[in-house]
């Protein structure tokens, strides 16, 4: 939604999820230890992955490799989860978005990005469903997989993610002051960008 959205204003499309997964997978690769600030900080200090976004959506690059599919899978969401609810790891990830963002339109999308990477956003829409039509949809974005897991398993995944970004101390999930919230349960994206694109005219 995020990617079309952009593509219909003309603008940059960010997805700040890619950039959790991306440290938690080179994380994992350096068999870093999570528990240390200073390794951490040391790593995130080198780690410069480069941005590209079209009509297929977002791309990063690393070490003149594109790592986008990577970043998808189970496990390195899995890790992602681990990543994201480190300081550290927060501040480099908003510090990124916002100089991808410096003079220039952006579509930014992520769970903090109205309440804390960009509390001035023009605009601010939260999305929402009900847990097993995330979990389903979730599912249908590892049918490529040659072994996705369940549906059981994922529901599980998306519940106590949720949990823990709800009551996590660095950014909370929380809905964005000023935000739209949409009910995409019984949409479909194409309806969701409209409802979106309505909104920006009218205003």
């Amino acid at each position: 939604m995020g990617r079309l959205l952009a593509q219909s204003l003309g603008y940059l499309y960010l997805d700040s999820g890619a950039f959790y997964r991306a440290v938690a997978r080179e994380a994992a690769r350096r068999h870093l230890d999570l528990e240390d600030p200073q390794a951490l900080a040391e790593f995130l200090a080198g780690f410069a992955p480069e941005v590209t976004s079209d009509d297929q959506g977002f791309h990063l690059w690393f070490q003149g490799r594109e790592i986008t599919r990577e970043l998808r899978s189970p496990q390195v969401s899995q890790d992602s989860s681990r990543v994201a609810v480190l300081p550290g790891v927060r501040r480099w990830v908003k510090d990124r978005l916002r100089d991808l963002a410096r003079d220039r339109g952006v579509v930014a999308e992520g769970r903090d990005q109205g309440s804390v990477v960009f509390p001035e956003a023009q605009f601010k829409f939260y999305l929402d469903a009900d847990l097993e039509t995330r979990a389903r949809r979730r599912l249908q974005d590892w049918q490529r997989d040659n072994d996705p897991p369940s549906l059981e398993e994922v529901l599980a995944q998306l519940a106590a993610r949720d949990r823990q970004d709800a009551s996590r101390g660095e950014a909370p999930l929380t809905v964005p002051e000023g935000a739209i919230v949409i009910d995409t349960t019984n949409l479909s994206v194409a309806q969701v960008v409209e409802q979106c694109l309505a909104r920006i005219r009218n205003r």
